[in-house]
């Protein structure tokens, strides 16, 4: 008998699926499968099922298997789960048909379950007809007659909250037996900022904070006022822009003055009129010398943020229950706060996992059911982010037997590395995609765009040339664990670009492109225990240069997910300045 728990996330966006059984696990975004960023509207099991077929294939589950196996589904409720947005937002004897439309389609439900259980047989996720006499003709019957023939799998369901399912993510991804589980979000069903304590698989609520004072929220807003969408995800364009900006008092205090940390809970008083109040600010002039003052106000209100932040993670270590603090939500994706988090806040040890935002609580639901319910050990713990799908070698093989390419196959890995560290140190941009995909929206060396970071124009050239974005973009370094003191100050050990940490003065002029304005960089920690490959890239490159940091930067352009397929690989690899790909042991270069 196995054991398998299948997590859903199932908000309507960073949908995301997680599988955990006793031979393995696989986490994966939707994004990655439709290649549309953040999935937004690809909720459900018709975008899902997909990722579920390679899921389990990829820990050698089959059909046959599955009707011996114990399933469970766990999913996170979120903020669109139906009913609780029912409650939260339909007026007392109101007509919310609209409402349930609209939330219904992101919900678990009935159809979600039945389609779930022909998927685990092998079945398409065929559209099911309601309950009862199906009349023999017209599109009802198209509709029965779509419906498979066989009984599906039989599965146990169970809701995770949404905060509970981030908590879960981050404390069983960490190193800790125990510890303080902070989750910083928009919102849950109800609340913006939750605590808990964590020991013996068991988590106990200490303080929640409602999502009408949600610095999640308010940091969209401000996204969307800096001229970006946050529905794209594109807040992390406000900290790159903040480096390039001054800090204002006026924009500072603006924001400050309406907050109070007040122990653990955040207190916002912003009013209804705050925006207009905040472009009142403002107006006196779109420019500045030739700084967007755009660029002030993501500096003033990064500064704001993070200030909060690091006061509330104050109180929590105040608190007396751990050294240690695990952390999740969308609020953890900003590197640059959390770079303060261990300095500044009395914690010893920070881990934020390789997704903290809602595709992690596919992985965190399913992780809380296998072992705060089940109560199965955690041997060992979750302590890679290479839990999605590897690219198809088959099909990237057929694409280049059209002869668009030139390829050679390198099967000696170490030949591999020397050959694609030398082209770097050459000052080539090399697309470098090997093994299984990173879980969470960051390239940690698997599907990953490298290159020099000695070259001073080099963050110019992959913004413009490769990334077509804007040219205030940062790029990451990433570094052989062993030199991480060499180069940062108060080095911290970062395997998951999630905080970002100042540079030693004496190194900068090494190191240019990765380089933030500010001094800092957001950085990969290389270890060979987490991924040998690219340690061995990073050494290699660091005999021909005396340099143990290459950059790094995600796999694909601006605007598009991470790439997936080989199709997509190449797809990326055809129309940017790339120079090479590394696909495992093929490299491939564009035909003169």
């Amino acid at each position: 008998m196995k054991d398998l728990v299948i997590g859903l996330a199932n908000s309507v966006h960073d949908g995301a699926i997680a599988l955990c059984s006793d031979d393995g696990v696989f986490a994966e975004a939707f994004e990655r499968h439709v290649q549309v960023k953040r999935a937004l509207g690809c909720a459900g099991l018709f975008s899902s099922w997909r990722p579920l077929r390679t899921a389990l294939r990829s820990v050698g589950i089959t059909t046959t298997a599955l009707q011996r196996a114990s399933i469970r589904t766990s999913w996170q409720l979120g903020e669109d789960d139906f009913d609780a947005l029912r409650r939260t937002l339909a007026p007392a004897g109101s007509d919310d048909g609209f409402l349930s439309m609209s939330a219904g389609s992101t919900a678990w439900d009935s159809t979600t379950a039945i389609q779930l259980g022909w998927i685990l047989r092998g079945e398409f996720p065929h559209v099911y007809p309601p309950l009862g006499d199906v009349p023999p003709a017209g599109p009802s019957a198209m509709l029965r007659f779509a419906v498979p023939r066989t009984e599906p799998v039989e599965i146990d369901r169970a809701a995770v909250p949404h905060h509970l399912a981030h908590a879960a993510h981050a404390v069983y991804t960490s190193p800790f037996e125990r510890c303080v589980a902070l989750v910083v979000d928009g919102a849950g069903e109800r609340s913006s900022i939750d605590v808990f304590s964590f020991a013996d698989d068991t988590f106990r609520p200490v303080s929640s904070t409602s999502a009408e004072h949600s610095l999640g929220y308010l940091y969209s807003t401000v996204t969307q006022l800096c001229g970006f969408q946050y529905w794209e995800g594109e807040e992390w364009k406000v900290m790159g822009m903040a480096a390039h900006g001054d800090r204002v008092p006026e924009l500072y205090r603006f924001f400050h003055d309406r907050t109070q940390v007040d122990g653990l809970q955040v207190k916002l008083a912003f009013g209804l009129s705050w925006v207009d109040e905040l472009l009142a600010l403002l107006r006196p002039g779109r420019r500045e010398g030739g700084v967007l003052l755009a660029a002030n106000l993501a500096r003033s209100f990064q500064d704001y943020f993070a200030d909060t932040l690091v006061a509330l993670v104050k109180n929590v270590h105040a608190l007396g229950i751990s050294d240690d603090l695990a952390y999740s939500g969308g609020c953890a994706l900003n590197s640059a706060a959390n770079g303060r988090l261990v300095r500044e806040t009395g914690f010893r040890r920070l881990h934020v996992p390789s997704a903290p935002a809602d595709d992690g609580n596919a992985l965190g639901a399913a992780l809380y059911e296998r072992h705060a319910v089940r109560r199965i050990p955690r041997t060992p713990a979750i302590a890679s982010p290479y839990l999605g799908s590897t690219i198809d070698l088959d099909e990237l093989e057929r694409a280049l037997s059209f002869a668009t390419f030139d390829a050679v196959r390198i099967d000696d890995e170490q030949e591999l590395c020397d050959r694609t560290a030398a082209a770097l140190a050459q000052g080539e941009i090399i697309g470098w995609c090997q093994g299984r995909a990173e879980f969470g929206p960051r390239a940690l060396g698997n599907r990953s765009i490298l290159a020099d970071p000695r070259r001073g124009d080099m963050r110019d050239v992959i913004n413009r040339r490769v990334k077509f974005r804007e040219q205030y973009r940062p790029l990451a370094p990433a570094i052989l664990h062993e030199h991480g003191e060499r180069f940062f100050q108060g080095y911290e050990e970062s395997p998951y670009m999630e905080r970002a940490l100042p540079f030693r003065d004496e190194v900068k002029a090494l190191v240019p492109a990765v380089v933030h304005l500010d001094g800092t960089g957001r950085l990969q920690s290389v270890t060979r225990e987490r991924n040998p490959l690219f340690h061995t890239l990073i050494s290699a490159f660091e005999r021909h240069t005396g340099i143990p940091v290459l950059v790094n930067t995600s796999y694909n352009v601006m605007g598009k997910p991470i790439s997936h397929s080989a199709t997509d690989v190449l797809t990326v690899f055809a129309t940017t300045g790339l120079h090479a790909l590394v696909v495992g042991p093929w490299l491939i270069r564009k035909r003169a």
